[in-house]
């Protein structure tokens, strides 16, 4: 049995624009299975060097719900692998919940790796929160899936408390991938560095929400968000809408958005090479996720990453 699934407020901004925009929130409906497959876990860090890799294999047609809680105890680190699969054609509703406590200098890197079926439809909310002196570094690959809606939020709520992220997707052949980030500085000498970058083809519609927001009290606080989109066809459709808020006045932060396509220039430059325009896309399609890759400490990740690439 299925039932109608209704979201009206997912990855809605703190600060709302003009309606006309539509990049305010996001909504999804969908018949989903009834019968729900769950599962909750906690994770705990106590000391350094800890690495936990969770691979999960979804299976066609079923419906999911994931949760997760990581907790970095004082000093601790940790890094937590999360790698969601399923068979190349692959159909199903999954959501996910992961949760990150960084107490006092302690440091958690999570990585998340979605590489599903294309006819997959995800929901993806991590929240974080660091102590003094306390990061967190999230790594994103977004590849697969018809429909995926990612939001990362953290809380610097402690002293020279720190967040990180660097995503990486690609978004073809009518896929829909909608991301909201956002950083609350709390802290004072807190810091925030966020990257985005990757490539929109075809008839794919790619929203990204990227927020900086400084709380009164965080002074001397420092932001920056970037953010590298490369269309690969003029049916594609990219928005962006970078925001930095401000409630104090002895802050720094500062955002940027780069959006183009390849040159003709550049494609006269490979293939007077002997490189195709198709294998030129290709390259720099794969060069934009695997200069992220490289950042996830499992070398199985990293080749599961390279094959889905291969057939891209």
């Amino acid at each position: 049995m299925t039932e109608t699934l209704k979201y009206n407020e997912i990855n809605k901004i703190p600060c709302l624009t003009w309606n006309w925009l539509k990049m305010n929130r996001a909504a999804l409906e969908l018949e989903a299975d009834s019968n729900v497959i769950s599962e909750t876990k906690e994770i705990s860090a106590v000391k350094k060097g800890e690495v936990v890799y969770i691979p999960i294999e979804f299976e066609d047609g079923k419906r999911y719900a994931h949760e997760q809680t990581v907790t970095a105890e004082e000093n601790a680190e940790i890094t937590v692998i999360l790698d969601y699969t399923s068979s190349r054609n692959a159909g199903g509703f999954s959501t996910i919940r992961t949760k990150l406590i960084a107490k006092s200098y302690s440091k958690i890197h999570l990585v998340k790796v979605q590489l599903l079926g294309s006819d997959f439809v995800q929901v993806d909310d991590t929240e974080g929160e660091c102590d003094d002196s306390a990061e967190i570094k999230v790594t994103q690959i977004e590849l697969g899936g018809a429909k995926v809606y990612a939001q990362v939020k953290n809380e610097l709520n402690g002293y020279a408390s720190r967040f990180k992220s660097n995503t990486a997707y690609i978004a073809e052949t009518g896929q829909i991938l909608d991301m909201n980030y956002l950083v609350n500085h709390h802290g004072a000498k807190s810091d925030t560095k966020m990257l985005v970058k990757g490539v929109v083809g075809d008839d794919a519609l790619k929203v990204y929400r990227g927020t900086i927001d400084f709380k009164r009290g965080c002074a001397d606080a420092t932001g920056d968000e970037q953010e590298e989109t490369l269309l690969m066809s003029r049916t594609a459709v990219n928005k962006s809408i970078p925001i930095i808020l401000c409630d104090e006045e002895n802050v720094s932060g500062t955002h940027g958005a780069t959006l183009g396509r390849l040159g003709a220039d550049e494609l006269f430059y490979m293939q007077s090479r002997g490189i195709s325009e198709d294998e030129a896309k290709s390259m720099m399609k794969k060069a934009k996720v695997l200069s992220v890759a490289g950042d996830i400490p499992n070398e199985e990740v990293r080749a599961k990453i390279e094959s889905f690439l291969g057939n891209v």
